[in-house]
């Protein structure tokens, strides 16, 4: 062994390597060590985050989607629009009954046969043009009446709802020229109300269920006793090979017990699966309404300056009430703040749903 002296140096000069611990290990060997082991420990800390996120993410899409078939939501908008929007049509129909015929009927500058070349062309339906006869355009008109005021009554509102739409397409198609963007939105939500449950509140179809109840399915002590009895057929099977056409009797029986309450199950998730996706259309139809006239404003150097408003209300088909257009197009300030709060109002539309 060679002895160092006290300045650390050996007796031929040389520096001496200093002496590592056997029990130390080297940097090198620590990162061989702590690198490989390192990497499954994260992969291993991270496998817990995915699967967490997994099951949330299933748990949250199968919320949504029972949330989307379960009972309709939105019961009470629907059947505002379904009173706002008959109520439209019915006060139209009212408020032209002695212009009828010169509107729809054999009077109207718009022939029968102009209406016909141009329904044709654009694969368009009106059941006024089926008969020429003034009493089949005297019929329709009452029965549009008729239908209409049942609409908005909530009477029976699954078929009166079909029938609305087919009375609102025809008299607009019937003048197609003489319609405006209200007529089309009209139209448009009426096909749209088919399919929502706007019957299900405000109703004489609410008032009705309430007074008679619905109708209660079985209880489950009854699917139970089933069981029973199936499990006890199983068991006796097991030990007579004929009980079998038993047991498998016993269980088509069973599903065809079954069967009414399933097919109820179904028809109400696909009911309130369609009335949902149907509200949802009918919310960004409005959004797209109100946000397309707004921008279309906004380009109008009229709307731009506030006089848009001043120019609007003294046009003679703007002004079914005239002392209601004076009254609203008191003064130039009044007419500008107007005229700025309707843009903002179409434009922000979409952003205040």
């Amino acid at each position: 062994m060679t002895s160092v002296d006290a300045a650390g140096s050996a007796p031929d000069g040389s520096t001496p390597v200093p002496e590592r611990d056997a029990d130390q290990p080297t940097e090198q060997g620590t990162q061989q060590a702590t690198q490989p082991a390192g990497v499954p420990g994260q992969r291993a800390a991270q496998a817990p985050a995915r699967a967490s996120l997994d099951i949330r993410m299933a748990e949250a899409t199968v919320a949504f989607f029972a949330r989307v078939s379960g009972r309709p939501r939105g019961t009470y908008q629907a059947a505002l629009l379904r009173i706002g929007f008959g109520s439209v049509f019915l006060a139209t129909l009212l408020r032209e009954v002695l212009n009828r015929r010169e509107i729809w009927g054999d009077r109207s500058p718009w022939s029968q046969d102009m209406s016909r070349r141009l329904l044709s062309g654009i694969d368009g339906v009106s059941i006024l043009l089926v008969r020429d006869d003034r009493w089949w355009f005297e019929l329709m008109y009452a029965l549009a009446i008729v239908v209409t005021a049942l609409f908005v009554a909530g009477w029976h509102t699954r078929a009166t709802s079909v029938l609305f739409c087919v009375m609102v397409v025809s008299f607009n198609s019937r003048s197609l020229l003489m319609t405006d963007g209200g007529d089309t939105v009209v139209m448009l939500m009426s096909f749209y109300l088919m399919f929502t449950a706007c019957g299900r509140v405000w109703s004489l179809d609410a008032r009705r269920a309430r007074r008679t109840g619905r109708t209660r399915s079985p209880g489950p002590g009854q699917e139970t006793g089933v069981f029973v009895a199936l499990f006890a057929a199983v068991a006796v099977g097991l030990l007579l090979p004929w009980w079998v056409s038993v047991v498998g009797a016993a269980i088509v029986l069973t599903g065809m017990w079954r069967l009414p309450r399933e097919l109820e199950q179904l028809r109400a998730a696909v009911v309130a699966s369609t009335h949902h996706v149907a509200m949802f259309v009918i919310a960004a139809q409005v959004c797209v309404v109100y946000a397309a006239a707004g921008l279309f404003k906004v380009q109008g150097s009229r709307w731009q300056d506030g006089t848009a408003m001043h120019y609007a209300l003294n046009l003679e088909y703007f002004r079914p009430w005239p002392a209601l257009s004076e009254l609203a197009d008191g003064g130039a300030l009044w007419g500008t703040g107007l005229a700025y709060l309707t843009v903002f109002t179409q434009v922000g539309f979409a952003f205040l749903v």
